[in-house]
């Protein structure tokens, strides 16, 4: 990417409309054009986030400087800062602070400052990177006490030699384009609050690392096989992927796998001992989209607003899993299980020879994903009425139940 232009402003009105969100899951004739313009209004977002940090700071000098290394980025280069997890991260973080003590005209407050250090670390990391792109080692490479110096979008890395000389490395990618992140500080980081990144790191083997890329780019492409835009949305809205390996293949000990999306965190999901044998293509497939799903949400609503009031005091029982739920999440999971549900029966009908193996497992989650589809209430009846919806989706998950019931009503009487 060597220009950035804003698109025309119709592509991101007409991307805020929330059946835009039903038109990529069912995939209907506008879903690329759609998707294309939810990154082009959340790129706009974090845009306008970083310019609410420069306004009327002009006496702060860590704001100052920031200010001034991003201008020194190309468009291309800032788009890339803009989109990163770790940007989004720290200026929420930023953000919140700022809600909490306004900034007087002494500078920012003290909260402010730890995001604000951190924003210019991630831009002066990728003025680096796009140094070493153009031959040359910046000083922020030269005053490193770092071996490493990772992007902030985790794609590439800056690696420096025993003679103090500095390369670039890109990280392994399936897709084409989605980085796999084993090593970086993001994926080492101890998180307790996060199901995946609070297990124990263990170091990879080098066979393990190809068996998992392997698998997750067979993964990849049997969803462009099975639904060629679903493919389109994960490489559009993911461009991380933190694994996580807690487990050994050959351990005895029951199998634990999972995977995550924060929502702090748009455009990265994490995984936790997919390495490992006993974990299936199928399981990596549903798991990519699971995630997948929950990052296009998110990064309609960084733009666009949440869909639900971001309350966790107000939940909803899950007809999935049984548990409470806050509103915002349970209108995820409505998205995630429908587009999960959408591409294992895409696979069974593409796919005639699978093994018994295989369709027994793509029947069991067909029918886990079917089931909180299937209870006798409209799915809008289990949110709670102060949960200040945005208007219009309580009808769309009352219409992708509709659909469903009428799907599998066929299937009862057939």
């Amino acid at each position: 990417m060597n220009h950035v232009d804003m698109p025309v402003d119709g592509v991101l009105d007409g991307a805020g409309d929330v059946r835009v969100l039903l038109g990529l899951a069912q995939v209907d004739d506008q879903a690329a054009t759609m998707a294309d313009g939810i990154m082009w209004a959340r790129l706009r977002a974090m845009r306008g986030h970083l310019h609410r940090i420069f306004s009327g700071s002009g006496s702060d000098l860590l704001v100052a400087a920031v200010k001034e290394r991003y201008g020194q980025l190309t468009p291309a280069h800032q788009a890339r800062v803009l989109l990163s997890s770790e940007f989004c991260d720290r200026q929420m973080a930023w953000n919140h602070a700022w809600r909490r003590v306004p900034r007087g005209e002494g500078g920012g407050a003290s909260e402010q400052v730890g995001p604000l250090r951190d924003i210019f670390d991630i831009l002066c990391r990728e003025h680096a990177i796009a140094g070493l792109l153009g031959g040359s080692t910046h000083e922020h490479l030269r005053r490193s006490e770092q071996w490493q110096v990772y992007s902030p979008a985790g794609d590439v890395v800056a690696l420096k030699g025993e003679d103090g000389h500095w390369r670039l490395e890109s990280l392994p990618t399936i897709g084409g384009c989605v980085a796999v992140d084993f090593d970086s500080p993001s994926a080492r980081l101890h998180e307790p609050r996060s199901g995946i990144l609070s297990q124990p790191c263990l170091p990879f083997l080098a066979a393990e690392r190809t068996a998992l890329l392997e698998k997750l780019e067979r993964a990849l492409g049997l969803i462009d096989a099975c639904e060629p835009f679903y493919g389109q949305l994960i490489r559009t809205f993911v461009r991380r992927i933190i694994v996580r390996k807690s487990q050994s293949d050959g351990d005895a000990v029951s199998l634990h796998y999972g995977s995550e999306h924060a929502p702090r965190h748009p455009g990265s999901l994490r995984l936790l001992n997919f390495h490992r044998s006993l974990v299936s293509v199928e399981a990596c497939m549903e798991s990519l989209m699971h995630e997948s799903t929950h990052n296009f949400l998110a990064a309609w609503e960084l733009s666009q607003g949440f869909l639900a009031g971001n309350d966790d005091s107000v939940r909803v029982i899950s007809p999935w899993s049984g548990n409470p739920i806050p509103a915002s999440s349970f209108i995820h999971a409505v998205f995630v299980y429908y587009i999960c549900h959408r591409l294992h029966e895409q696979r069974l009908q593409r796919e005639q020879a699978l093994s018994s193996a295989v369709r027994g497992f793509i029947e069991g989650r067909l029918a886990v994903c079917a089931a909180g589809f299937l209870i006798a209430r409209p799915l809008s009846s289990l949110l709670p009425a102060d949960a200040a919806l945005r208007p219009g989706i309580a009808a769309l998950l009352d219409e992708m139940q509709a659909g469903m019931r009428v799907q599998y009503a066929a299937k009862v009487w057939a």
